[in-house]
């Protein structure tokens, strides 16, 4: 169609979720008045999702927050005054110098959630040069696990992300993840293999639109996925269908691993995780024919204690059947080669290590304390160099900044930022978060959002934050994340912000720029980037021109050819079946069928609870204020098997309660027989039209299921510090609406 003079057409990236499809934007007199797909992006071709078409409803709410706010009176009360940036940012800097001063650097803490654009994260780049370690993402439920696992078993990762090659393919198993609603172009990727003859096998306790259309749909118990990993590895070794010649050239320890197979019993994983044994017999068979894709999701990385082990062993399964490296099955990509990515991006030399050496949950963890840098020298030294391209997954461990908080251990935490994050929300112990963020210990928090969220309600300071359509986008893969090895894409902002909201970047710029970093934060975001790109005889300008490079585009003319890493980033330079790493962090260095709970757990626990499931229509608590969202979603839903309904006595559409040994909350029933007869499925949930005060803003203690969650070390993984969302004994009543 033919533009007025006042009507544009602008193509942007969408941050809706971390897909990353391409857009068409129209913008009329500075106003965006509808979005599409855009057809000429390579990877999306014209997808949308309603989380971009309802982009201009959420960038243009009457609810938003446009003006920087300050709290009156106590904390959580309600009550605001109206401040200027200026104004805020002196204060707030003066109060981090202060706290700084007489507690440390490590006294200030950083929290970061959904991903919303190219500067997600950035503050932590401000947290190393300030001295703090501390920054906290959702990394150790989010790809964290499969992330590591797979870089201490090859070198790198993750490849669970790789797309299927249709006609190349010949089985694919989703497992542990929803793709139509959670990753719908690698869902779209998935049903071209299908199309072309490739085997779908699903794996998940509920019968879901991907099981449906599965050739094979496996339902295990929620948290057992361990055991049916482990399982499956057994068989296929014990059927000798591991890829004889690989193992032979590019590994080490598969006679331990063999050995240490030996030595599980087979029949009893089955019974663990609820799955018959020539089904895992048939799968084995399947995947070691390959060429196989195992597209593992989050819902592996939310179960806490086992979640580790279940990453290890999907990363073997991958590795003994040949399916490593192969066409049509993963690929490894490695880091960029001369793109400024991840850690490097965020300044992580600048982190002195006795600093470092101080992040929160470092002394219980071994990856997250003197191990990160043991996985950093095995992988620089295979990928040219590159250091910290997985400080990504290392970040503070968030249930310990609770404690940090209210009783000072290991030491006090006074300040808090918190950026598009929602943590009385989206952690675990929601009540001790709740607690901790109004405890009169923690002397300053400050949220920068788009809407006043249960974690705003209870800020010293809300600051406006732009939307992702109104700042300019930057991506290494996801934000400075850089999964994909060489790859760049960027685009200016669309719009600019409403009312007086601003990126993140800005607010740690000029933050930075008042306690002694103004040479490490350039006025503008896309000077800022230029520099990340510089190395690659790049700037934001050209990128942005072309939309996206990847490969010899995006790296230096210098190193045009392919570059093949100097064997694997594993200290032995070899792929690891038993990592020698675990074992010197005093771990086991092969995988063991770790359960989320033990059985004394579970008295007067009949089911098992999972939590998490996404939806199309929002990123995590993204979209909870959208009208699409809460007219398909007006209450949380628990979802249930009929039969299990029955034994509790409660009954279809009617409000329930839920209780684990951790916590109670209530939702409302809703039957399915397309699931396992002893699985609850519970939505995350805050309700924005509530109120917005303490000591239950917005409902979110009385139906949020993190109220449920534990995240003590117990029930977490040894390693990394993975917390239990998924696998949790569980029982329901009857209840009355909140």
């Amino acid at each position: 169609m033919a533009e007025s003079p006042a009507l544009h057409v602008r193509r942007v990236t969408c941050c809706g979720c971390t897909q990353q499809c391409g857009l068409e934007v129209e913008v009329e007199d500075g106003r965006v008045h509808a979005v599409r797909g855009a057809a000429e992006h390579p990877f999306s071709q014209g997808y949308v999702c309603p989380k971009a078409t309802d982009a201009p409803e959420i960038l243009y709410h009457p609810r938003r927050v446009t003006t920087p706010m300050k709290r009156v009176g106590p904390r959580g009360a309600g009550h605001w005054q109206a401040i200027d940036w200026d104004t805020a940012l002196d204060e707030i800097a003066a109060r981090i110098a202060d706290t700084t001063a007489r507690h440390g650097a490590e006294s200030l803490a950083y929290a970061y959630g959904t991903f919303r654009g190219g500067d997600w994260g950035i503050g932590e780049r401000f947290l190393n040069r300030h001295g703090s370690p501390n920054a906290c993402g959702q990394d150790k439920v989010c790809y964290a696990s499969l992330t590591l696992a797979e870089t201490l078993t090859y070198g790198h990762g993750p490849t669970v992300f790789t797309w299927p090659t249709p006609g190349v393919t010949r089985t694919v198993v989703v497992w542990g993840m929803r793709p139509i609603a959670s990753a719908p172009l690698l869902w779209r990727a998935i049903s071209r293999a299908h199309r072309a003859g490739a085997r779908l096998v699903v794996i998940d306790p509920l019968r879901t639109q991907e099981a449906r259309r599965a050739d094979q749909w496996l339902a295990p118990r929620p948290g057992s996925d361990a055991a049916l990993a482990i399982a499956l590895l057994k068989s296929l070794i014990e059927q000798d269908l591991h890829d004889a010649e690989f193992v032979a050239r590019e590994c080490v320890g598969f006679d331990d691993l063999r050995a240490h197979l030996a030595g599980v019993d087979l029949r009893a994983l089955a019974t663990d995780c609820g799955i018959a044994l020539e089904d895992i017999a048939a799968l084995a068979r399947d995947i070691a024919a390959g060429p196989t894709v195992l597209n593992a999701g989050n819902g592996l990385c939310q179960s806490g204690r086992p979640a580790l082990d279940t990453a290890r062993a999907i990363a073997s399964l991958i590795a003994v059947s040949g399916n490593l490296g192969r066409a049509g099955a993963h690929q490894l990509a490695g880091p960029p080669r001369d793109l400024r990515a991840n850690g490097q991006l965020l300044d992580a030399d600048h982190l002195a290590p006795a600093q470092r050496a101080k992040r929160l949950g470092a002394e219980r963890f071994p990856f997250i304390g003197a191990g990160y840098q043991d996985v950093d020298d095995a992988v620089a030294a295979a990928w040219h160099g590159h250091r910290h391209s997985q400080a990504w997954i290392a970040t503070a461990h968030t249930p310990s900044l609770w404690r940090a908080i209210e009783l000072s251990e290991p030491y006090p935490v006074k300040a808090l930022v918190v950026q598009h994050h929602n943590p009385l929300g989206a952690n675990p112990e929601a009540a001790t978060a709740a607690r901790a963020l109004a405890n009169p210990a923690l002397e300053l928090l400050v949220v920068q959002d788009l809407f006043m969220t249960p974690t705003a309600a209870l800020a010293d300071y809300l600051l406006p934050a732009s939307h992702w359509l109104e700042k300019p986008y930057f991506s290494l893969g996801i934000a400075f994340v850089a999964p994909v090895g060489d790859f760049v894409a960027a685009n200016p902002a669309a719009v600019a912000p409403v009312g007086e909201a601003r990126s993140d970047y800005a607010l740690w710029r000029d933050l930075g720029r008042r306690l002694g970093q103004a040479d490490a934060w350039p006025e503008r975001e896309e000077d800022f980037y230029s520099q990340c790109l510089a190395p690659a005889s790049l700037d934001f300008a050209t990128v942005a021109a072309a939309g996206m490079l990847a490969g010899a585009a995006a790296r230096h003319p210098d190193h045009a050819a392919d570059r093949a890493p100097q064997g694997h980033g594993t200290p032995s330079g070899r792929v690891e079946l038993a990592s020698s790493l675990l074992a010197a962090w005093g771990r086991s260095a092969l995988p063991e069928p770790l359960a989320p709970f033990s059985a004394e757990d579970d008295h007067n626990y009949p089911l098992v609870l999972t939590t998490g499931g996404r939806a199309l229509e929002g990123f995590h608590e993204s979209a909870q204020i959208s009208a699409r969202f809460r007219r398909r979603r007006p209450h949380p839903i628990a979802r249930l098997h009929p039969a299990a309904a029955a034994r509790a006595g409660v009954r279809d559409g009617e409000w329930i309660s839920l209780h684990t040994p951790h916590g109670t909350v209530r939702q409302v029933a809703e039957f399915s027989d397309a699931m396992r007869e002893d699985t609850v499925v519970a939505d995350r949930w805050w309700y924005p039209e509530g109120d917005a005060v303490a000591p239950d803003p917005f409902g979110v203690l009385a139906t949020n299921i993190n109220v449920c969650t534990p995240g003590d070390d117990r029930h977490s993984d040894a390693v990394l510090g993975a917390w239990l969302l998924r696998g949790l004994p569980c029982r329901v009543t009857p209840a009355v609406a909140p």
